[in-house]
């Protein structure tokens, strides 16, 4: 996926918590995703992150999505 700058901006901003706040079908879910992806390869321990979302499919969606990723 292409992300925008203000995307990519939210996946590499590091030492701060992070609100992303969006319209539906704007990418909200594939930049959390590849956020948290980065910071596991930066040696994040994914234990200790705190990831929410606004609905139980949301969230379902995104462990879906990290799940397949992950085991690529």
């Amino acid at each position: 996926m292409q992300f925008t700058e203000e995307q990519r901006r939210a996946i590499e901003a590091r030492g701060t918590n992070l609100l992303l706040s969006a319209a539906a079908g704007s990418g909200k879910t594939a930049v959390l995703v590849q956020r948290v992806l980065s910071l596991i390869e930066e040696g994040a321990d994914v234990r200790r992150m705190l990831v929410v979302t606004f609905t139980r499919a949301a969230a379902a969606e995104m462990r879906e999505r990290l799940a397949a990723r992950l085991g690529e």
